[in-house]
């Protein structure tokens, strides 16, 4: 229940400070909402392609009797009005089938999505989502400016938040440009929604005339309520696809701190040196953070311009040696072998504080008290050593281990057990690394030890003829 009110509020939130609704339904015994969210793209000189998208908590739809399963539906009406006169519209029918009613819970949402073609200039947006099966509805008419898109200096369209995004090349709403991107228009996320994906897509680079020209640079930024940076990511240096360019990212936000944020893109033209600039709002929510103890009353002292070890940095007071030399031993592959020779020669306390400033140098959000990099980063080694154990080595020295510690978690596995054409395999995607990213493992001794055979990233072992380590007869 406290979970609920807390979303609640943030959809409160969302109708103060962004283009995100969430109306009230005619009857109030049983709160019919939903939340709203537009992006706009270029289409052309005149045209603005404007994408729209709404989603609702899956049990305020009414579930009837449909052969031997149950099926849930609603009904989105949508128009675009320009001086109080129509001038677009659609309609259509969403449905949702479950197969027992014991699937529908209130931490699912269930989406639609849509677009219109529109000029620039004033105009309303109108919006109704309605339950045939309850009689239920909600709506909201929002005024909007649609965008005229420069067709000479360097520009972004709108960055478009989504809870997956994953590369398909067949056609349909939810694909662009070759992925398929599942809409967030409530902007939230947190323990069930570890990742912001975003989309947005780049107009006008200039024309190439040097080697350095031929590349962009795009970074990404988080901003708290109180404009402090609290993440920011590497700055990726892209190669220019033609005059224009689309660009997909994941970020993992669920160690920030409860509460709303903002993201910020940046993209500079290596060729003309302009740099043109999206920000969106987003929200956090972890119902942790509000129990006793947690994040959002965390009262630790921050020296400025200093980082932190970490929430829980007073554990390393009274951790053993061989305690602290485990958690060392995680960061192998952080760490140079001149690193590890001066950590050896130290004693306790000097390990004790070796580790202290180990984590504080690699704190991504400087001034605040977490060290998100750090708690991923450990998360990461459990659950390497949870899942990937061997016979012989910890998760955390697989080949899935130091994978998923250097390079993240992926965003997709393709599982392929054991049978008689193949040994067991796997595929780790990772959309957003170096343009989209592939590693193999191969189980080859039939152990349950997947090594990898063959990868797309730089520098990682590379074999266009990996496919013949899943004979089951080698």
């Amino acid at each position: 229940m406290y979970y609920r009110i807390v979303i609640l509020f943030i959809f409160c939130v969302l109708i103060l400070n962004s283009g995100s609704i969430a109306q009230q339904a005619e009857e109030q015994d049983t709160p019919f909402r939903f939340s709203l969210d537009f992006t706009q793209f270029r289409y052309s000189d005149t045209l603005t392609y404007l994408e729209f998208s709404a989603a609702l908590y899956r049990d305020i739809l009414k579930y009837i009797p449909d052969g031997e399963r149950f099926v849930g539906e609603f009904i989105v009406t949508s128009r675009i009005l320009q001086n109080d006169v129509v001038i677009d519209s659609l309609k259509w029918r969403n449905i949702n089938h479950v197969d027992s009613l014991a699937e529908v819970s209130g931490y699912q949402r269930v989406y639609c999505q849509n677009n219109f073609l529109v000029r620039p200039g004033e105009h309303k947006f109108y919006i109704q989502v309605s339950d045939p099966n309850s009689s239920k509805k909600a709506e909201a008419t929002v005024p909007m400016t649609i965008q005229k898109f420069d067709t000479e200096k360097l520009t972004l369209s709108d960055v478009q938040f989504s809870s997956m995004i994953r590369k398909d090349s067949t056609t349909s709403l939810y694909t662009k440009n070759g992925f398929r991107i599942t809409p967030n228009p409530s902007a939230l996320y947190g323990i069930g929604l570890p990742i912001l994906y975003s989309y947005f897509e780049i107009y006008n680079f200039a024309q190439v005339s040097t080697d350095s020209g031929m590349n962009y640079k795009v970074a990404y930024s988080i901003f708290n309520a109180d404009g402090d940076k609290v993440k920011s990511m590497p700055v990726k240096v892209r190669k220019k696809p033609g005059n224009s360019a689309v660009e997909v990212n994941g970020i993992n936000v669920v160690t920030l701190v409860s509460g709303p944020y903002i993201l910020l893109v940046e993209v500079k033209d290596m060729e003309s040196g302009q740099i043109a600039s999206k920000q969106k709002k987003f929200f956090v929510y972890r119902e942790d953070d509000y129990k006793e103890g947690g994040a959002v009353f965390a009262k630790k002292e921050v020296v400025d311009g200093k980082g932190s070890a970490g929430l829980d940095q007073d554990r390393y007071l009274t951790m053993s040696e061989k305690e602290l030399d485990e958690e060392f031993d995680w960061t192998q592959y952080l760490t140079t072998s001149k690193e590890r020779k001066t950590y050896n020669k130290l004693n306790l306390e000097g390990k004790r504080n070796y580790l202290l400033e180990f984590w504080a140098e690699k704190d991504p959000t400087i001034g605040t008290p977490e060290n998100e990099f750090k708690r991923d980063y450990l998360e990461r080694v459990q659950i390497s050593n949870t899942r990937f154990r061997g016979a012989f080595r910890e998760g955390w020295k697989t080949d899935r281990g130091r994978i998923m510690l250097l390079y993240g978690r992926p965003d997709e596995i393709e599982r392929f057990p054991y049978s008689n054409e193949s040994k067991g395999y796997e595929i780790w995607h990772y959309f957003s690394i170096q343009g989209g990213v592939v590693f193999i493992f191969v189980d080859r001794r039939n152990m349950g030890d997947f090594e990898l055979v063959h990868s797309t990233a730089r520098g990682e072992l590379y074999d266009q003829e990996w496919t013949r380590w899943i004979d089951p007869n080698q």
